[in-house]
């Protein structure tokens, strides 16, 4: 009897330690002060800098995410919208409040569809996105590839990662950044894998991948988080498409 009641406690104990450590996790990108950049998926894990992060789970809304190499930690904090909201501290007392680029649920298509491709079809290649009263406001857009303002429509500059940025199928913007965004890159199927971003980061590793997130890395390097069949990888490339990394950060 002590027996079979030992190994209840302990199933118990585990389930309500382990489990739960996913649970909340919103979709999310973010950028911290000091050029730290932020990947969720739903339901985890967290990247930053490319790194998985450890999680730790404090209620359904409330966790927080521990990269030990960099010593930063993210507190993420959820509104009754789902909304995140993320700080960090790190080193020697470094603290403040990060922004969060794109918030909420991925498609509920995403995990059955094809390819981003197929998604992406019928979405604009060119749309005018704007922040009224400071707010942010996200615009459906096709994001494969190189996206640019076309024409500033405010006379508050737009400037990406500040104030806007991209999304996996939109264009985000706030603090008053009001823009016609254009997608510059020609079709997939008429360009050369070489031509974009991502296309330079498929040569690099001789496979189609699936762009999760882009982000620009200081003024010379973007970061790109793609999804490949045998994982998803963190491709740093120069502004000028010369690819400087491509390392694997999960395993399929």
């Amino acid at each position: 009897m002590r027996r079979h009641g030992l190994s209840l406690t302990v199933a118990l104990f585990t389930t309500a330690f382990a489990a739960p450590v996913m649970a909340g996790v919103p979709f999310f990108n973010a950028r911290c002060p000091g050029g730290i950049d932020v990947h969720a998926d739903e339901g985890g894990p967290v990247y930053v800098q490319g790194r998985e992060a450890t999680l730790q789970r404090f209620n359904d809304r409330y966790f927080e995410a521990r990269d030990a190499q960099s010593g930063v930690t993210l507190s993420v904090s959820t509104n009754d919208e789902g909304t995140p909201q993320v700080s960090y501290t790190g080193h020697g007392g470094a603290n403040g409040v990060c922004q969060v680029s794109s918030g909420g649920v991925p498609s509920p298509s995403r995990p059955k569809a094809p390819s981003r491709a197929d998604s992406d079809t019928a979405l604009p290649r060119e749309v005018t996105c704007e922040s009224t009263d400071q707010r942010q406001v996200s615009c459906d857009m096709d994001t494969r590839g190189t996206v640019e303002i076309a024409r500033q429509l405010s006379h508050t500059r737009c400037e990406q990662g500040q104030n806007w940025g991209l999304s996996r199928h939109s264009v985000w913007v706030n603090g008053g950044c009001r823009a016609v965004f254009r997608n510059v890159s020609m079709s997939a199927s008429g360009a050369p894998a070489g031509d974009t971003a991502l296309g330079a980061c498929n040569m690099s590793k001789a496979a189609q991948g699936t762009l999760v997130t882009q982000v620009p890395v200081g003024s010379d390097y973007q970061e790109l988080i793609i999804d490949y069949p045998d994982g998803r990888f963190l491709c740093m490339m120069r502004n000028n498409g010369q690819v400087q990394t491509l390392t694997p950060i999960r395993h399929r």
